[in-house]
C-alpha cells in the first residue's frame, strides 16, 4: 500500500523528468553488482541511474525476490470491490483519453495501463499481441505493481517518487519484467493534488524511447484536466441542492455549516470550525474534512466525524437519483454537547436489497419481490441478454441498477439507459454506437423497448448480429455485449399482433424477470410508504409521518394502477397537505377509499359464499369464523391471508389478538 507521507513527499519535483541515457549492458553490470552487494546497498554504484538505483533498494529492503516472474494479481472480483468508491471517479474521467489513445496503439507493439492510487491495473487498452503477452507477467487488469508488490518498474516508482519516470529494461528490479519498458505518470487530485492512480505506456524493450515519459505525463494532466471539470460541475450541483432542498432554519439554527462530497471533501463552509476554536481559513475548500473510503451514508458520517465536532444534523443529498453529497450542521461544543456526535437517531433498517454503492434500494419482504430478487441475482451471474418486464412503475430501471451493479460493481454508479421510444433511427444509432465502439462495459439497458418503430427495430437487430459475429470473429472484442431491455407491454402478444419482430424479441430475450406489481406485494406496500417517509423527512426536515391504522388499512386495499411511482407522490402529497402529522382517512386522495371490509365487516365480503353464516352466528363469531379458514387456508401465513381477506397484516395481528385466535 502506498502512504500517505509517500503520496505527499514528492510533489515539489513532480514536473521533473530524468532523460539520462540507458545503456542496457552497463545496467546489467551494475545489477550484478548489486546483487552481490546486496547487504552494503550504501556502496557507490556507477552504470545505473540514481533513480534507479534507489529504488532497488527499496525493494530489497522490503524483500522484493529478484527472480520473481510476474507481479502479484486480484481476481476480478476483488479488482471489482477494492475501494470502488475511490475508483469509479477515475475511471469515469480517464475513459475518453484511454480509448483515443488505444486506438493510436493497435499495430504500435504498445499498451496504455490505467492503475489506483496502489498501483493496482484498472483498465488496459492497446495492441492485441502485446496486451497478451503482457498477461503473462500479471501486466494487465488486477496486477498490483507499487513497488511493494513487483519491485522496480514504472508504475510503482512513479507512485513513489510523484513525478514522470521510465524504466527500461534491465533497470526493472524482477527477472520476468527485465524484457519490457515502461514510461509512467501520477495522476493527481485537482482539488487536494495527492496521487489518485496512474498512466503507464509499456511494451517490450524495442518500443522504448525516453519521451514516453512525456507522453504518459500528457494523458495524465489530460485525465487531471476531466476530473477537475466533473468536480466543479459537481460542486455546483451539490451546492444548488442544498439551498434548494434543506430548510433555511437548518442553516440559520447552527453555529457551523458545511457541504461534503461523497469523498467527504469540504464544498462549502460557513465557520465549520467552531467546535475546535479554528477559522474557517484553516478548512480549506476542497480538503479532506471526513474520510469516507468506503462510501457516503448517514451512518458513515457520523463514525467519521472527529469527537470534537458537535453535529446537530445530517442531510444527505441526492443527485440524479444518486447519493453525492451531504449537508452537515454545527454548534458549538459547550452546553449539552456529548462527545459523541449528535445526531437524529435512526430507525432500523427497512428489508431490502442495496443496489452497490448507488444509496439506491429496493425495499420489500414479500414472496413475489424475493422470488424477483433471487431471479435477478442469477441472471447477474449468468450473462444473458434479459428482458425486464412489468407495469408502469414497478421499478423495472431498479431491477435493471441492481443487475448492472452486480455484473460490475467497480461501476454501479455509470448507469446509462436508452429511451427507445423517444428517438428516431439515427438518434437511436448514435446512443448504441458510441458506447460499443469505445468498450464500455456497462450493460446496455434499453428502455421503453417495445415503443421502437419497424425501422429502429431493424436497426437494432443489425447492430446485435454484427457484435455477435465479431464474438466469434478473428478479432473479438474485449467484452461481450451485454443488453438489458425494459418494457411495460406484453411483447410476445406484441409479436404475435406483428407490431414486434419475433426475431429481434429472440434477440433480446434470453432471459426474462418479470417485476410483480405493487399489490401483489402485501406489506411491502407500508414498507415502501415508510421507505419514502424517512426519505423526505431527510431531505426537508419535517416531522415523519405516521398512518392510523385505517389509513394502513385503506393503503393495502388500494389496486395502485401506477404502481410504487403512484405510491410515492400519494406519499410526497401527504407531507404537504396532511393537517397533521398522524394521518386519517380524510387526509388520503379521493381515489384512495377505505377497503369494504372497513366499513360492512368481514362478513359481507364471505357472504355470498356463506349465506347461513351471517344470519346463524353472531357478528363476533362470524369473524372469528373467516379469519380461521383464512389462516388454514394458507397455512398461517399472515401476510397471505391478510391479502385474502382485504385487510393489512397489522389489522388481522390485532384481531388475533383481541379475538385469542389460535394460529395454526
Amino acid at each position: 500500500m502506498i502512504t500517505s507521507d509517500q503520496r505527499s513527499a514528492p510533489k515539489a519535483a513532480r514536473t521533473g523528468i530524468d532523460f539520462t541515457d540507458v545503456d542496457p549492458r552497463e545496467t546489467s553490470r551494475a545489477w550484478s553488482k548489486f546483487l552481490s552487494n546486496r547487504n552494503a546497498p550504501s556502496l557507490p554504484m556507477t552504470g545505473v541511474r540514481s533513480l534507479i538505483y534507489q529504488s532497488w533498494v527499496r525493494s530489497n529492503t522490503t524483500g522484493i525476490k529478484p527472480d520473481q516472474f510476474a507481479a502479484p494479481s486480484l481476481e476480478r472480483g476483488g479488482v471489482s470491490t477494492k475501494s470502488s468508491h475511490d475508483q469509479a471517479e477515475l475511471r469515469r474521467a480517464a475513459r475518453i483519453s484511454m480509448l483515443r489513445i488505444g486506438d493510436l496503439l493497435s499495430g504500435a507493439e504498445a499498451m496504455l495501463l490505467l492503475t489506483d492510487r496502489d498501483g493496482l491495473i484498472l483498465e488496459t487498452v492497446g495492441d492485441n499481441s502485446t496486451l497478451s503477452k503482457a498477461s503473462k507477467i500479471n501486466l494487465s487488469v488486477g496486477g498490483l505493481w507499487s513497488e511493494h508488490a513487483s519491485g522496480t518498474n514504472g508504475i510503482g516508482t512513479a507512485l513513489w517518487t510523484g513525478q514522470p519516470v521510465y524504466v527500461h529494461g534491465e533497470e526493472h528490479f524482477c527477472e520476468g519484467m527485465k524484457a519490457w519498458s515502461c514510461a509512467a505518470a501520477p495522476i493527481r487530485d485537482p482539488i487536494d493534488q495527492s496521487i489518485i492512480g496512474v498512466v503507464n505506456l509499456s511494451g517490450l524493450t524495442r518500443i522504448f524511447q525516453k519521451h514516453n515519459a512525456a507522453f504518459a505525463a500528457t494523458a495524465a494532466r489530460d485525465i487531471e484536466l476531466v476530473l477537475q471539470q466533473e468536480q466543479s460541475l459537481m460542486n455546483i450541483r451539490l451546492i444548488e441542492a442544498s439551498i434548494s432542498s434543506i430548510p433555511g432554519r437548518a442553516m440559520d439554527n447552527s453555529d457551523g455549516f458545511a457541504i461534503i462530497d461523497s469523498f467527504g471533501r469540504l464544498i462549502f463552509s460557513r465557520n465549520s470550525g467552531v467546535n475546535i476554536g479554528r477559522s474557517d481559513q484553516d478548512l480549506g475548500l476542497g480538503a479532506h474534512f471526513l474520510e469516507l473510503p468506503d462510501g457516503i451514508s448517514e451512518a458513515k458520517i457520523a463514525a467519521a466525524l472527529p469527537r470534537t465536532h458537535c453535529c446537530d444534523d445530517i442531510r444527505l443529498i441526492e443527485i440524479d437519483g444518486l447519493i453525492k453529497g451531504a449537508a452537515l450542521a454545527f454548534r458549538q461544543r459547550p452546553s449539552a454537547c456529548h462527545a459523541a456526535p449528535a445526531i437524529r437517531p435512526s430507525a432500523p433498517a427497512l428489508p431490502g436489497v442495496l443496489i452497490g454503492t448507488t444509496g439506491l434500494k429496493i425495499v420489500g419482504k414479500s414472496d413475489a419481490i424475493l422470488e424477483a430478487l433471487d431471479t435477478a441475482q442469477r441472471i447477474a451471474s449468468a450473462n444473458q441478454p434479459t428482458l425486464i418486464e412489468g407495469q408502469t412503475g414497478v421499478g423495472k430501471e431498479l431491477f435493471a441498477r441492481l443487475i448492472h451493479a452486480r455484473m460490475s460493481p467497480e461501476s454501479a454508479d455509470c448507469f446509462r439507459t436508452v429511451n427507445c421510444g423517444a428517438m428516431n433511427p439515427k438518434m437511436f444509432g448514435d446512443a448504441l454506437l458510441q458506447p460499443l465502439q469505445s468498450g464500455d462495459t456497462a450493460p446496455l439497458c434499453l428502455d421503453e423497448i417495445g415503443e421502437t418503430s419497424a425501422e429502429t427495430q431493424l436497426y437494432l437487430l443489425r447492430i446485435l448480429e454484427e457484435h455477435s459475429a465479431r464474438l466469434h470473429g478473428p478479432h473479438p472484442p474485449a467484452q461481450a455485449l451485454r443488453v438489458l431491455s425494459l418494457t411495460n407491454r406484453a411483447l410476445r402478444d406484441e409479436v404475435e399482433a406483428g407490431r414486434f419482430r419475433r426475431d429481434l424479441f429472440y434477440r433480446l430475450s434470453s432471459l426474462v424477470l418479470t417485476i410483480p406489481p405493487l399489490h401483489a406485494r402485501g406489506e411491502d406496500i407500508l414498507l415502501i410508504a415508510e421507505h419514502y417517509i424517512r426519505k423526505i423527512c431527510i431531505e426537508t426536515g419535517r416531522d415523519r409521518l405516521i398512518f392510523s391504522p385505517e389509513v394502513q388499512d385503506a393503503l393495502m386495499a388500494h389496486v395502485w394502477p401506477g404502481n410504487v411511482r403512484e405510491l410515492r407522490n400519494v406519499v410526497l402529497g401527504l407531507h404537504s397537505l396532511a393537517k397533521s402529522r398522524t394521518v386519517t382517512l380524510a387526509d388520503l386522495p379521493r381515489e384512495i377509499t377505505p377497503p369494504a371490509v372497513a366499513k360492512t365487516g368481514l362478513t359481507e365480503v364471505f357472504a355470498t359464499q356463506e349465506p347461513t353464516l351471517a344470519r346463524d352466528a353472531s357478528l363476533k363469531q362470524a369473524e372469528v369464523r373467516l379469519i380461521e379458514d383464512a389462516l388454514k387456508r394458507h397455512h398461517g401465513n399472515l401476510s397471505k391471508a391478510a391479502l385474502a381477506l382485504g385487510i393489512s397484516r397489522p389489522t388481522l395481528y390485532r384481531k388475533i389478538e383481541a379475538y385469542g385466535i389460535r394460529t395454526p
